[in-house]
């Protein structure tokens, strides 16, 4: 387990807690983002690589991907832009959904299975932006292709 140090802990003070997964804890930040706390270094790992993929993606890349605002040197934490529309788990959008891994694949980055099996799509992965145009708010389990 990762120590959490003074400034993060004044960071998520008073913050409401929204959940955890295996390698991160989620904070709501009350001013539109999220802040995720790397639990252990797989943790560190997951921030780097949604750090990593969001600074280096095209363009045509980096509008699926759930905006990052700051981060920490040490990938201890990100913040990210907080998307409230919940993925409706329809024909539609897992069609959708479909185009969005193709296009991933063939940028060599290989989505997390959750993402990645669009024909049942892990959907807490998963958001919509005001536009309706899906958004993946949990990409640290993503690899490149390394061809």
């Amino acid at each position: 387990m990762i120590q959490m140090d003074e400034y993060m802990k004044r960071k998520i003070k008073g913050k409401k807690y929204i959940g955890a997964g295996g390698t991160r804890v989620v904070y709501d930040l009350g001013n539109g983002y999220v802040l995720k706390i790397a639990k252990s270094k797989k943790g560190i790992i997951c921030n780097q690589m949604e750090v990593n993929l969001y600074k280096s993606s095209l363009k045509s890349i980096k509008k699926y991907l759930a905006q990052i605002i700051d981060y920490d040197a040490a990938y201890r934490w990100v913040t990210m832009k907080k998307y409230d529309r919940k993925f409706p788990n329809s024909p539609i959008y897992r069609r959708e959904l479909k185009k969005i891994v193709k296009k991933f694949l063939g940028n060599g980055i290989i989505p997390s299975n959750g993402v990645g099996q669009y024909h049942n799509p892990h959907t807490p992965n998963l958001r919509l932006k005001r536009n309706n145009q899906v958004v993946v708010i949990d990409y640290g389990g993503f690899k490149y292709d390394h061809k």
